[in-house]
């Protein structure tokens, strides 16, 4: 379990305190019942003693892989003991974003210009969250196909018209049948038609990594198989 609380450091400058606006402790203990108690007690050391408020809405006790911790939680595997570092939940909803700002689909330059901002930022955010455990791939599996699928409908955008896509997926290996039943199926938006299947398999991965795309999946593996834990020092026992 995990006791974690917010404090709001609204200190009198005359006592001679120094602290940043805002602190977030967390506390690591092995029971939900030793999180109730150490909470308790923090929380009165800091209002009694600090003069400092904690707020109780960010602040609760609850497992390490439900909370927030410099966006990464944690989770102890029950059976080997080891604990693994994944990604959280709001560093997942920020990368979102982050890449529907990075891929508006009023994109009005080249694709490759628009990827090569794409890896600036993704060697920028895998630099920081890359020591993620390697179970936390789904969720770079995850933010690689939304990069691709924003990347399609700039690409079907661009192409503007049906006849002219039909006959550019037609040229990159898809079936003139599919391409065409696909295509023409219905009035999709660009963005729905990013997602059609015959969309999918021309635009595919292989697509983009020829037009010079990284994929965090493949930083990620490639950075884990150099990360090696350093050994625990060992201390002489004088008697």
């Amino acid at each position: 379990m995990v006791a974690t609380s917010e404090v709001h450091a609204g200190f009198c400058e005359r006592r001679g305190v120094r602290l940043p606006p805002a602190t977030h402790p967390k506390v690591y203990v092995r029971s939900e019942r030793a999180g109730l108690r150490v909470m308790a007690s923090l929380t009165d050391f800091i209002e009694r003693r600090l003069r400092l408020k904690v707020n109780e809405a960010k602040s609760a006790v609850a497992r390490p892989e439900d909370r927030h911790f410099l966006g990464f939680r944690l989770r102890k595997d029950p059976q080997t003991g080891t604990v693994e570092v994944l990604l959280s939940e709001r560093t997942r909803r920020n990368a979102m974003e982050r890449i529907r700002q990075l891929t508006p689909r009023n994109w009005g330059s080249t694709l490759v210009s628009c990827i090569a901002r794409i890896n600036a930022w993704l060697r920028g955010w895998h630099g920081f969250f890359g020591i993620a455990s390697p179970s936390a791939q789904y969720v770079l599996r995850a933010l690689d196909a939304h990069i691709r699928r924003r990347l399609r409908a700039i690409v079907l955008r661009h192409w503007k018209r049906k006849r002219t896509i039909a006959r550019r997926l037609i040229k990159l290996g898809g079936k003139p049948a599919s391409v065409w039943r696909q295509v023409y199926s219905g009035h999709k938006s660009w963005w729905a038609l990013s997602h059609t299947a015959i969309v999918d398999h021309c635009l595919n991965r292989v697509f983009f990594r020829a037009r010079g795309l990284i994929a965090l999946v493949d930083m990620h593996r490639d950075t884990s198989q150099h990360i090696v834990a350093p050994e625990p020092p060992q201390l002489a026992l004088w008697g």
